[in-house]
Parts: C-alpha cells; sequence; structure tokens
C-alpha cells in the first residue's frame, strides 16, 4: 500500500507542475521554462510506468509466472532510464537553438517564482523515491530518484541562468547551464539503464553475497563439505540462490534434511528478501561435479 501511494504522489505533484510551467513558458516567453513544462510532463509519463510496475510486481507468483512479476520493475526502470535521456536531449537541442537563434525573455520574476516552487517539490519528490527505493529495493523507485533529482538540478540551473540574465546580463548563461546539467542526467540515466539490464539479464548477486553463503556453508564443516553448482541472480527487492549441498555420507536422512534447512536459514538471515532452492547431495556423489572456480 506504502508503494502504491508513493507512486500515486510522483503522479500528482508533477501534473500539477506541468500545468503551471506550460502557463508560465507561455506568458513569459521563456524556452527553459517550457522546456521544464515538458520535462514535468514526461515525469508524469515515467512516473506513471512505475506506478503501474509495482502494482504489477506485487502480484503473487501464478502458473505462467512462477517466480513472480518482481521484473516489471526492472522494465520500469529501463524505460525511465530511455525517457530520462531522451529528455535530457531535447534540453540539450534546445539549449542549442537558442545559443544559434538567439531569445528574448520577458517577466523573468514570474518564471522564476514558478522554478523555485518546482525546486521544492523535487527535493521533496526526490528524497521519497529514494526512501522507497531503499525500503523496498526498488529499481523502479531508484530511476524515478534520479529523474525527480535531476529535476532539481535542471529547475536550479533555469533559475541561476535566469537570473544571471535578468541582474547580470550574462548572455546564453540559461543554454549553456542546461547544456552542462543534461549531461550530467545522461551519464546517471544510463547508470540506472545498466542496472536494469542487469536484473533483466539474470546477473549474479555482487561478491559480498556469494561469499556470505560459502562462509554460512563452511561454518558447518565438517558435516557439510561444500558446495557446487551455485546460481544467483537479483530482480528488484528479492535475491535467488539455487546451489547443490555436499553433505557428509553418514548423515541420516533427516539429519541431511535438518542441516539443510538451519543453513537456508542462516542464508536467509544475512541475506535479506531471499529465495533460495538448495539441493542437498551425499559427498560421494558429488565426485563428477562440476565446480564453478571460486566455490569450493
Amino acid at each position: 500500500m506504502q508503494k502504491k501511494r508513493t507512486a500515486l504522489v510522483a503522479i500528482v505533484i508533477p501534473l500539477f507542475l506541468a500545468i503551471v510551467k506550460g502557463a508560465i513558458g507561455f506568458a513569459t516567453m521563456s524556452i527553459s521554462v517550457l522546456a521544464s513544462a515538458l520535462d514535468s510532463l514526461m515525469d508524469v509519463f515515467s512516473s506513471s510506468i512505475t506506478a503501474f510496475a509495482v502494482s504489477a510486481s506485487e502480484k503473487p507468483a501464478d502458473e505462467n509466472h512462477p517466480f513472480g512479476h518482481a521484473k516489471a520493475e526492472a522494465i520500469a526502470g529501463l524505460v525511465q532510464a530511455v525517457l530520462i535521456m531522451v529528455s535530457a536531449s531535447f534540453l540539450v537541442y534546445q539549449a542549442l537553438r537558442r545559443i544559434a537563434l538567439g531569445y528574448l525573455l520577458k517577466e523573468e520574476g514570474l518564471a522564476l517564482g514558478i522554478m523555485l516552487a518546482s525546486v521544492i517539490f523535487s527535493i521533496f519528490l526526490s528524497a521519497s523515491m529514494k526512501k522507497a527505493g531503499r525500503i523496498f529495493n526498488s529499481t523502479a523507485f531508484e530511476a524515478s530518484a534520479l529523474n525527480f533529482t535531476s529535476d532539481i538540478w535542471t529547475n536550479s540551473g533555469v533559475i541561476v541562468a535566469l537570473g544571471l540574465e535578468k541582474w547580470w546580463h550574462v548572455k546564453n548563461a540559461d543554454p549553456i547551464i542546461s547544456i552542462l546539467i543534461s549531461l550530467y542526467i545522461i551519464i546517471s540515466a544510463a547508470r540506472i539503464g545498466h542496472s536494469a539490464i542487469s536484473q533483466l539479464m539474470d546477473r549474479t548477486l555482487p561478491r559480498e553475497f556469494l561469499d556470505l553463503i560459502g562462509e554460512t556453508i563452511r561454518a558447518h564443516r565438517p558435516m557439510a563439505k561444500g558446495y557446487h553448482n551455485l546460481r544467483t541472480r537479483w530482480v528488484g527487492g528479492e535475491k535467488f540462490i539455487e546451489f547443490h549441498l555436499e553433505l557428509e555420507n553418514e548423515l541420516s536422512f533427516r539429519e541431511a534434511h535438518d542441516l539443510t534447512e538451519i543453513i537456508i536459514s542462516e542464508i536467509r538471515a544475512k541475506i535479506p528478501n531471499s529465495r533460495l532452492m538448495v539441493h542437498s547431495d551425499p559427498e560421494e556423489c558429488t565426485k563428477h561435479a562440476k565446480h564453478p572456480p571460486d566455490v569450493i
């Protein structure tokens, strides 16, 4: 419920800002404010994608999706990253166009007021999305946080540029600052896109998680002899772990089962939101198993 409420707030506020910015932009003939209005409309679209992804990812596993729907968030993160890069590229185009053709601003004070309000709202939204991304380990919310963080920089840049041109008469301050901010946005969006692609391509868990798995198993020697065929992946807030556990030959079926359950419980405690599938093997049956070089 909290995830859905956070996603809804991220739609309503940008929609309000887009309408107000658009009206002010046309009234002042400020291309930068109009571009910011377009950016807010992109926020509405991307936040709608996030809301849809959050709703889809919370659906339980079913017959057609036995591993659940968590990848919906990764897809949303990737789509948002692309949208952010497109939006930033449009800002670069507008900035270059203004440098080439020139421009005339009117009522800069009105534009400064709405941009200042936009910064305040963007700070609130960015903090909310970052908190949600951290709590739910959600790529979609992380992408939204980046989106609104970029809005803070973009809106602040517009404020600085408008101020420089209004009071210090610095020529082309607005487009030059917009280009610098847009390049930062594009690089940051590319990082979010890389993270989303890693999840969609079932990239393995980071090294520290693999080390925790090995340490947990080794702590139960000599009954636990080792493990092999370790496979891991992560999607949204969930981590999937599979491996074959090598056990002492003399253990009874019940003892092997109990030890396996203990190891699974300990790994879950050390790696939150993890799903484990463990196959227990007597040591003598693992002689011909293929061991990855980093798993012993």
